[in-house]
């Protein structure tokens, strides 16, 4: 079981998320609709993962969040998308992410790429 943050400004998608990993015996502290609000949530949450929108409808979207993430901390963050272009697929690739997903998302999908994400987070630690 890990916590994992939905990063998500669709409020039907984030709720499919939270449903999906809390099934697969996860925890959802919580639902952010903003890049803006990130740091304040990982740090009050202390996640495990990070399943990040790219497309935000804030000031920061997912990428930048990410990116500003990178400098406090080293969360593995999957990065979701309905739009899937080549440009913002580079920019999510130069922060390393552990995934890239592109809606809509099976559950096990999901399950595979947040499997491999842990594992690989865990074997960083150790």
């Amino acid at each position: 079981m890990a916590c994992i943050l939905v990063v998500e400004d669709e409020p039907i998608v984030s709720m499919q998320l939270q449903e999906s990993l809390e099934a697969m015996g996860h925890v959802v502290p919580a639902l952010i609709a903003s890049g803006d609000d990130v740091l304040g949530a990982v740090l009050a949450h202390k996640p495990d993962l990070i399943l990040m929108d790219i497309k935000l409808r804030s000031f920061i979207d997912g990428v930048d969040a990410a990116n500003r993430l990178k400098l406090v901390c080293d969360l593995p963050v999957i990065y979701i998308t309905a739009y899937p272009s080549r440009g913002s697929q580079d920019r999510a690739e130069k922060t390393k992410p552990a995934g890239y997903l592109v809606k809509p998302i099976n559950d096990r999908t999901l399950r595979e790429h947040i499997d491999r994400a842990l594992a690989a987070a865990a074997l960083c630690a150790d």
